[in-house]
């Protein structure tokens, strides 16, 4: 008999039936086919290129702190200073001291005994060189020390070049990396604001131009014919309001070029007639006349929109201070 699975007990008998025994109809039908086995989970490809990463800085910072990448120029200035032949006594100095060679060490003759350690076999006596091949993180240790004392200050120089190796030194630059960056991203925007804020300031002036041209033009037409066609007055007009309306802050920038727009002469034609009286030739040149100091005196004030962003931010305060107090007196 089969042991059940829960609690370790035999399964009782279903409907008077004894155990291990089938019925007709289980017994003429065919066997169960067998369940496929269960595929393993994938495990993503960035889950794997994340953890990659971070056992590689992992490593990179708990690595030994002394041993220079191989063909790096700190690399090559610990081989030419400490194989050349006045130093080679005092690397192995340097490295029985440090307890990475073995006592009886010699540079001369050249045979060096490395010290046994977890992992690593001592073998038999290598050369100097064949010590700094075979065992780069002990050799760089060594040889990191002989020219730290070596130095006119050999206390800062081994407090300088216990630093991490190439990590640390990216770390201690990172933070002018970042300022760079920073600066040459804010003088990017910063130039680009400024293109857009000439480019706008070239396009208001075209604009204003074009509809001072339109109304000379037109006055001087409806002077000496009240029927003077207008269609060009209000197509310069109209690309006037438009610009106008897109100028930006400060508030009250916004505020007086919104004003300016609305209030820009000549929206409709004139006409030959004035508070029910006929114009002739020379009201009309009257009338036309008021027009033109009308109109300057509202390209005068689009003119004044060209002011410091200072000026018109204190502007801006000047009116919240000035509603406030209103607000107030009235309540």
């Amino acid at each position: 008999m089969r042991q059940g699975t829960g609690h370790g007990r035999r399964r009782a008998a279903r409907a008077g039936r004894p155990p291990g025994v089938r019925s007709a109809a289980r017994a003429g039908a065919p066997p169960r086919r067998p369940r496929p086995p269960r595929r393993p989970r994938r495990v993503r490809p960035s889950y794997v290129a994340a953890c990659s990463a971070a056992l590689v800085l992992l490593a990179a910072g708990a690595g030994p702190v002394c041993a220079a990448p191989r063909s790096s120029s700190e690399r090559d200035v610990q081989l030419v200073y400490c194989l050349d032949g006045p130093h080679r006594a005092g690397l192995v100095t340097a490295g029985v001291r440090l307890k990475v060679l073995a006592p009886g060490s010699t540079a001369i003759p050249d045979a060096v005994r490395p010290v046994v350690s977890a992992g690593r076999g001592g073998g038999g006596p290598l050369t100097l060189q064949q010590w700094a091949e075979r065992r780069e993180d002990d050799f760089g240790r060594a040889c990191s020390a002989l020219m730290a004392a070596a130095s006119e200050s050999p206390g800062t120089a081994a407090q300088d070049d216990g630093g991490g190796g190439w990590l640390a030194d990216f770390l201690k630059q990172l933070p002018l990396l970042a300022a760079g960056a920073l600066l040459t991203l804010g003088g990017q925007a910063s130039e680009r604001l400024s293109a857009e804020r000439r480019q706008f300031r070239q396009q208001l002036g075209g604009d204003e131009s074009a509809y001072r041209t339109a109304v000379h033009d037109y006055l001087a037409a409806y002077e000496n014919d009240e029927r003077a066609e207008h269609t060009a007055v209000r197509a310069a007009r109209t690309a006037l309001a438009g610009t106008l309306n897109r100028v930006p802050g400060p508030r009250a920038r916004r505020e007086a070029a919104r004003a300016a727009a609305d209030t820009l002469p000549l929206a409709q034609p004139l006409r030959g007639d004035r508070d029910g009286y006929l114009l002739d030739t020379e009201g009309r040149v009257e009338y036309a006349e008021e027009q033109r100091s009308a109109m300057e005196d509202r390209l005068r004030l689009i003119s004044e929109l060209n002011r410091s962003k200072l000026y018109w931010s204190w502007r801006t305060v000047r009116d919240r201070i000035t509603r406030r107090d209103t607000a107030g007196a009235a309540v």
